[in-house]
């Protein structure tokens, strides 16, 4: 028995030396000194999903991180530290896969090698990771990529695997840097162990790989920390680089357009060195918005025409609101009516314990009143249309979603008008009679719909009606406001106008102005005598008849002037007579004396003249 299991031994060892000294399509380590050229040509426009030294989570609400995670696929966010180009293996890689521990270790010589997990080198996709366990120590992996896309897909041999964890009966192994694969793309992995009591076992389409450039990230940042009145702007900045799996190289990504989402949508390109620097200013909608999404990505476009999204960086920014007040620079205004209300002043955030001036922040007084605080916080609201009595103005800061600073809180301040109402005087209804007796007859009333509580009324009078207003006396309209009576007028030719005095609550006012064109006339130098006379004896009257003439008063000649005579203790008037005047308007008539009483010159006008009418003269009769 002893001599037979040598025998099986050595045959065992001369059947494996030959399957490693037969030719095959081998994949040359890094250094070039083994193996033979890929059977496949490079292609070019790698696919997206590329893999690095990170895994980018595909999120994009959540922030991602900077630590790579050995579990996560492939697609996403790479560290910020590009991996290392040379393709020594690392003692300990992540993601170190294990055998299947139903299967276990095959007893000596009972068993050909058993694979556990193949795949990609979680920390770079340029190398290819092998779990292998067996009865006897491993001493060869390789492994035949083939493209999955293409017509003709090539078939590249990757030979060189070497011991990366574990032990050579059971451990990890990793191929060289896969730097003369054809093309980036997704590759269908055929694996193969030998072990070193002869035992040979292939795994076709073990798993597949994609191999193409990750993007890696440095110097992330997203500020502020928080967003309020003083903070409103969001600033990204960082850089972008490209990690070739082929190459092991790492270059910056220029030129690329990066996509950013805080409320809105804005886009900026990285620098030559694969920089951004992007400042944007989200215009929050609504009063009780708490926090601001900010996220940065782009796409990177595909080898079959589809994108891979990729997430740069992302952070949810809280806001804080300020307290807000509005001071007006006066509690109370006063104006006349037809006067619009205005109202100014300043409006202020409370932030770190002290009030600041609010600058660009939209007012309302009213529904028509609006106004954007400038420098200093200053504003000034002017309502288009005016008020018609006293009334309360409100000044608060814009409930408009989008007009609203999401940064401040409502606030709100009063004030009061006080309206100086107008007087309205009509002189409806007016005329000059004979007796230059002139009719006064309309209304009182204010704006407000009421009656000034000072109805005193004054006449004016102006020859001309535009200057030289003088006041002839005045009288009291009733309690409704309405007046109707007669008033004498000395001179009835000319403008005639009703004044009203203001007060602290009604503007003075004016009526409408009216015109007459009567002559005044007059008797001058009238005179009854002798005085005393004798009963019987002959009383003679003389006097002068005159009208005015502008302001000059002229002789009325060849005009009749009747004499009338009221007796002693009578209340009844007699006429006695009349006469014509000369052309000079002088006359004398001649009567005969009876008995005590007073004796008049009376002219009754005609056309547009008025009366006129003498001195009185008593005359005693003996």
């Amino acid at each position: 028995m002893r001599t037979r299991s040598l025998v099986s031994a050595a045959v065992s060892a001369a059947l494996g030396a030959a399957l490693l000294a037969a030719p095959a399509l081998a994949y040359a380590a890094d250094d070039g000194t083994s193996g033979q050229a890929p059977a496949a040509t490079a292609a070019s426009n790698p696919p997206a999903d590329p893999t690095s030294a990170d895994t980018p989570t595909s999120d994009p609400s959540g922030t991602p991180s900077d630590t790579p995670n050995p579990s996560t696929p492939p697609i996403g966010e790479p560290s910020d530290t590009p991996t290392p180009t040379d393709a020594a293996p690392s003692d300990q890689p992540s993601g170190d896969p294990t055998v299947d521990p139903s299967s276990g270790a095959p007893a000596d010589g009972a068993a050909a090698p058993v694979f556990g997990n193949v795949g990609s080198d979680p920390s770079d996709a340029g190398f290819v990771t092998v779990a292998v366990s067996s009865d006897s120590a491993i001493t060869e992996v390789s492994a035949d990529l083939t493209e999955v896309r293409g017509a003709n897909p090539a078939t590249v041999a990757v030979t060189g695997f070497t011991l990366v964890s574990g032990t050579a009966q059971d451990g990890v192994w990793r191929s060289p840097r896969m730097s003369q694969l054809p093309s980036y793309g997704s590759y269908d992995v055929t694996v193969s162990a030998h072990d070193s009591d002869g035992d040979i076992t292939s795994s076709a389409h073990a798993t597949t790989v994609d191999v193409e450039p990750k993007p890696v990230f440095a110097d992330r940042s997203i500020s502020p920390a928080v967003m309020d009145v003083e903070h409103t702007h969001v600033v990204l900045s960082g850089r972008i680089s490209l990690f070739d799996p082929i190459t092991g190289d790492t270059s910056p990504l220029a030129g690329k357009t990066l996509s950013v989402v805080a409320e809105y949508a804005y886009s900026a390109v990285t620098a030559a060195d694969g920089s951004y620097a992007i400042d944007v200013v989200p215009k929050l909608h609504g009063e009780n918005t708490t926090s601001v999404p900010v996220s940065l990505s782009f796409w990177i476009a595909n080898p079959d025409g589809t994108n891979t999204y990729v997430l740069v960086d992302s952070k949810d920014l809280p806001v804080v609101v300020s307290p807000s007040r509005i001071r007006l620079d006066h509690s109370s205004v006063q104006i006349k009516y037809g006067a619009k209300a205005s109202a100014s002043g300043v409006v202020e955030y409370l932030y770190n314990g002290t009030w600041h001036p609010a600058k660009g922040v939209a007012l309302d007084m009213g529904y028509y009143a609006t106004a954007t605080s400038g420098a200093g916080g200053r504003f000034t609201l002017t309502d288009p249309y005016m008020p018609y009595d006293d009334s309360t103005y409100t000044v608060e800061t814009s409930r408009d979603s989008y007009l609203a600073d999401p940064y401040l809180s409502f606030s709100q301040t009063k004030f009061k008008v006080d309206v100086i109402n107008r007087t309205n005087i009509c002189f409806c209804s007016s005329w000059i009679d004979e007796y230059s007796n002139l009719h006064i007859q309309g209304s009182l009333s204010a704006s407000n719909g009421k009656v000034p509580p000072n109805r005193k009324l004054y006449l004016q009078q102006s020859t001309d009606g535009k200057t030289g207003w003088k006041s002839l006396g005045w009288f009291t309209a009733k309690s409704n406001g309405t007046f109707d009576l007669d008033g004498y007028v000395a001179v009835p030719k000319g403008y005639w106008r009703l004044y009203s005095t203001g007060s602290s609550d009604y503007q003075s006012g004016y009526s409408n102005s009216v015109h007459f064109n009567r002559t005044a006339t007059r008797i001058t130098g009238f005179n009854a005598g002798p005085e005393p006379v004798r009963k019987g004896h002959t009383v003679t009257a003389t006097g002068t008849l005159q009208r005015l003439s502008g302001t000059k008063w002229v002789a009325f000649g060849k005009q009749r002037v009747y004499i009338v005579f009221q007796a002693k203790g009578k209340k009844s008037w007699t006429g006695l007579g009349s006469v014509k005047a000369d052309s000079h308007g002088r006359f004398t008539a001649h009567f005969t004396a009876k008995q005590d009483g007073t004796w008049v010159g009376v002219y009754l006008s005609s056309g547009s003249y008025v009366d006129a009418e003498s001195y009185h003269d008593y005359v005693d009769v003996r």
